[in-house]
């Protein structure tokens, strides 16, 4: 192993005290910022939220979920598996919940997957293969977003995204060099790389950008469910960069749902523009409406799913 391999290999052990890092840190943050209010502050602005903006949130909750069936769709037509659209819709939106809401993706999304896909016929290695495009998709959309976002607008952003780590542009260059970087590579480079005496390729130029089209419109909509539950004196690119940043760190710590680091850090950036106890009620909100209420209709039909297959086999 190179020195380059030693070195991955160190900051891959080193993640899990990452995430414990970033966790302790955000619950000192969220302790400090909700002991300046009461149950019944907090409860009344969660009441204070229009009707019609709760409604709407709960309607984009439902876009967002039906377009991250576009990620295993396509994945299964790359790599060939013949499945029906209800099986695909069924896997893509219990496998989404089950890490969303549990974390550790590989315990849990990819667990699921390799269950309600194998029950179809499909091969693992197929399904490794759709799980790793998943990925790809969700990762080039963002890459893609925040290079556009921070790099054309940050000043539009700077007045409520008051980060304490450089500047906002220097993180949409940066994230515009990785995109491009890939893009350069799925464009120009023709022959399957070879790790280990295993080739792979690449996605081809034009599934990336679909690939890119549709995490950009995933994460668009995500955003656009914490944007309906704030106040309307906050505009919606405010909420998206603060959304891609704080989502950006609650993933990477493996917290489950990037629960309390996604909402840590939210309250800081946001704090200057808006009362914290209203941005606590809209992240209550959120988090109930975008993440337990799918992952409570996922266990429901995973329940369902697992009951109807068994008793098929005992009836054969």
């Amino acid at each position: 192993m190179g020195s380059f391999g030693k070195v991955l290999l160190s900051f891959r052990r080193l993640l899990p005290f990452l995430g414990i890092a970033l966790f302790s840190v955000s619950i000192y943050v969220l302790v400090r910022e909700l002991g300046r209010y009461t149950i019944s502050d907090i409860a009344s602005k969660v009441g204070e939220v229009p009707a019609s903006r709760f409604v709407l949130a709960i309607f984009l909750t439902f876009l967002t979920y039906l377009n991250l069936t576009f990620y295993d769709l396509i994945a299964s037509r790359r790599v060939g598996a013949k499945l029906k659209l209800s099986s695909t819709a069924l896997a893509s939106f219990i496998g989404y919940t089950f890490s969303k809401n549990i974390g550790f993706t590989v315990l849990s999304g990819t667990s699921v997957r390799f269950r309600l896909y194998g029950k179809a016929g499909v091969g693992g290695g197929k399904i490794l293969a759709i799980i790793i495009l998943n990925y790809l998709t969700f990762w080039l959309g963002f890459f893609a977003l925040s290079g556009i976002l921070f790099t054309l607008w940050p000043p539009v952003l700077q007045s409520a995204v008051r980060i304490p780590f450089g500047s906002l542009k220097a993180i949409g260059i940066a994230s515009a060099g990785i995109y491009v970087l890939y893009m350069g590579v799925v464009s120009f480079r023709k022959r399957p790389f070879r790790i280990r005496g295993k080739s792979f390729s690449l996605p081809g130029r034009t599934f990336t950008l679909v690939q890119t089209s549709i995490s950009i419109l995933d994460w668009l909509l995500s955003a656009g469910v914490l944007f309906m539950l704030l106040p309307p004196e906050i505009v919606y690119l405010e909420v998206l960069g603060v959304f891609l940043l704080s989502q950006f760190a609650g993933l990477s710590s493996q917290v489950p749902g990037g629960l309390g680091v996604f909402e840590a850090l939210t309250i800081v950036i946001l704090s200057p523009t808006l009362q914290a106890d209203t941005i606590v009620a809209a992240l209550i909100l959120f988090r109930i409406i975008f993440y337990l209420a799918p992952f409570l209709i996922s266990l429901i039909l995973f329940g369902i799913n697992e009951f109807l297959f068994r008793s098929s086999r005992n009836s054969d």
